[in-house]
């Protein structure tokens, strides 16, 4: 959960840097592979909105990794709002762990 967004915002934290960069190491790995970039909110605010917002927060990690030089034919970009929290909505720490991307690389290959 390094790639963070302050809350209501699909701007990528200044400290989540590292994590794009290491993210990128991984990816040259399998330079083939299609990668799912799923976006998640917390429940702050209105749930149709929160999905707008995960999928924009997703698609701010594609465009991230595609200003870094990863293919942008890999990606496909997807948000589930708040549907699948993580952790307790109930404290500022959980939202914080709800406003999360989540990478997975696929045997898929394009």
């Amino acid at each position: 959960n390094a790639i963070l967004f302050q809350s209501g915002a699909a701007l990528i934290a200044a400290e989540s840097g590292a994590a794009l960069d290491e993210l990128i190491a991984d990816l040259r790995l399998c330079p083939d592979a299609v990668i799912h970039v799923e976006g998640h909110t917390d429940t702050d605010g209105d749930a149709q909105q929160n999905l707008g917002l995960s999928v924009a927060r997703a698609e701010a990690v594609v465009n991230a990794l595609i200003e870094k030089g990863v293919d942008p034919r890999r990606f496909y970009a997807v948000g589930y709002g708040e549907t699948q929290p993580i952790a307790d909505n109930a404290t500022s720490a959980g939202k914080r762990l709800n406003r999360r991307i989540v990478v997975t690389v696929t045997d898929e290959h394009f």
